[in-house]
């Protein structure tokens, strides 16, 4: 069929955490710096999203975590998600990142630098209050 969208990557993206507002207030000036829009949600999270070039949309969802696992932090070396790469504009857009997170004291695991030994790849990288390893890189000069 001509008129069918092509498969993407990633429809949605949801993480269990352990304080969903302390989340809330991590994730909300990251996802809007790279153009999410906040929605409201009936199940006591919290959820961004933006449409990709197709016009499909792409969503970051937070859940609570169950109260029994309240307690665990994740690893990215345990079996299960490594970490998260969102994309940037430019490397302008990946300073810019750098700086909301400076403001909010996000643990930085790596500033802003060509990695992988590629000089196209500029990226951040640091942890959520979970734990979870994210990054948000732009590939090309």
């Amino acid at each position: 069929m001509a008129d069918e969208l092509p498969a993407g990557f990633v429809n949605h993206l949801r993480l269990s955490v352990r304080d969903i507002d302390v989340s809330g207030r991590f994730y909300d000036p990251l996802m809007r710096c790279l153009g999410f829009a906040s929605e409201p949600r009936d199940d006591g999270g919290h959820a961004w999203g933006t449409a990709d070039a197709t016009g499909r949309m792409q969503w970051l969802i937070l859940t609570p975590a169950a109260p029994e696992h309240a307690g665990l932090r994740h690893t990215d070396l345990a079996p299960g998600l490594h970490h998260v790469a969102f994309n940037a504009r430019d490397r302008a857009h990946v300073d810019v990142v750098h700086e909301v997170l400076l403001r909010q004291a996000a643990e930085i695991i790596e500033a802003p630098s060509e990695y992988d030994d590629d000089p196209d790849c500029y990226a951040v990288f640091f942890r959520d209050p979970d734990g979870f390893k994210l990054e948000v890189l732009h590939v090309g000069r």
